[in-house]
């Protein structure tokens, strides 16, 4: 493999990420204006543990009409780079509630209402077709649930690609 690569393959992951009543933006991953980049979307990877008994929407991924602000910035030794010879990730990560328009919604992840119910891992692959999932540099995605309980604890991984135009 050559020590130079025009792509890279990175992944973030979060676990035991307590929802919030009112809707919660878990995390929100930007390819920044000026990275020079294209990000294209492999896959997310959601599970869930419900603690309590009570109703909840699922786990949504949305593209974002707004730069991500606020929440917890994660720093680029907490992406892990697939190939430690890549250089760090030009993704910004936000967790903890990062404040995000929406834009359309692109899946939905379910969730357990029943009390002491834990999930298989949910693979939600990009669509698949001629043309990849992009997110392009000013772009973002953010993994979002409307409306949850306390106590539904969600598991989340994104993976991936970015590719030098």
């Amino acid at each position: 493999m050559p020590a130079n690569h025009r792509t890279g393959l990175y992944v973030f992951s979060l676990q035991r990420q307590d929802s919030l009543v009112l809707g919660k933006n878990f995390i929100t991953m930007e390819n920044p204006a000026a990275s020079g980049k294209i990000l294209t979307l492999g896959a997310f990877f959601i599970s869930y543990m419900a603690t309590v008994a009570s109703p909840a929407y699922p786990m949504r991924g949305y593209r974002t009409t707004s730069v991500p602000t606020g929440g917890t910035l994660h720093t680029a030794s907490q992406i892990c780079r697939l190939d430690t010879a890549l250089p760090d990730s030009v993704a910004v990560i936000r967790s903890g509630d990062p404040s995000a328009s929406l834009g359309p919604a692109f899946f939905n992840s379910p969730v357990g209402t029943v009390k002491d119910t834990v999930s298989g891992v949910h693979d939600v692959d990009a669509p698949a077709g001629f043309n990849p999932f992009v997110v392009r540099p000013g772009e973002a995605v953010v993994l979002r649930q409307d409306i949850g309980a306390v106590g539904h604890l969600w598991n989340v991984s994104i993976l991936w690609r970015e590719v030098a135009p």
